[in-house]
């Protein structure tokens, strides 16, 4: 990221260098906070330094933006990635420019949630079917609940699990259906 880059939240408002973490450079647009950080700083970052814990200081507000940007250095505009479910934001990634769009607050809810190292994998296709996969299910689960109770579905987990750990399992799936 050689080029001077603007924001495009404000009219000329233009990116200045920080460090998201020790060794890891990004640019700060000084209007609305948001970071543009280049995939190979972070794949260099993430493999040259030892990363085990980055600071905990508290996350601010997020910011995400409601529709995808427009990508600071080409123009384009950028794919939008989900982080998870927990925390629930997303990303922006062009792929063009290998450059990834953090809003205000955004690198640090992905670093108190351990994905700071992961963002690589957020903006691949694997990460997002897991994301709707997992949503599905607690959605399917809230669903559940709602309709049998949380004590009904909670035992139901736990006879899962249980069954889950039997060598027998198939087995005795079937002799409860048979009605043992």
């Amino acid at each position: 990221m050689g080029a001077r880059v603007v924001c495009n939240c404000a009219p000329r408002a233009e990116l200045v260098r920080v460090e998201l973490a020790p060794g890891l450079p990004a640019q700060q647009c000084e209007a609305c906070g948001g970071v543009l950080l280049g995939m190979a700083d972070h794949r260099h970052w993430r493999e040259a330094a030892a990363v085990s814990a980055l600071p905990g200081e508290a996350a601010p507000a997020l910011s995400d933006s409601p529709s995808a940007r427009a990508c600071p250095a080409c123009t384009r505009l950028m794919q939008r990635y989900r982080a998870g479910m927990t925390p629930d934001f997303r990303v922006d990634h062009c792929p063009a420019c290998q450059l990834v769009w953090l809003d205000k607050g955004e690198w640090q809810a992905l670093a108190q949630a351990g994905l700071a190292t992961r963002l690589g994998e957020i903006v691949s296709a694997a990460w997002q079917r897991r994301v709707q996969s997992d949503e599905l299910r607690a959605r399917r689960e809230a669903g559940l609940r709602s309709k049998h109770g949380d004590a009904c579905i909670d035992e139901i987990k736990r006879v899962r699990e249980w069954l889950d750990g039997q060598a027998q399992r198939d087995e005795l799936i079937a002799l409860l259906r048979a009605g043992w």
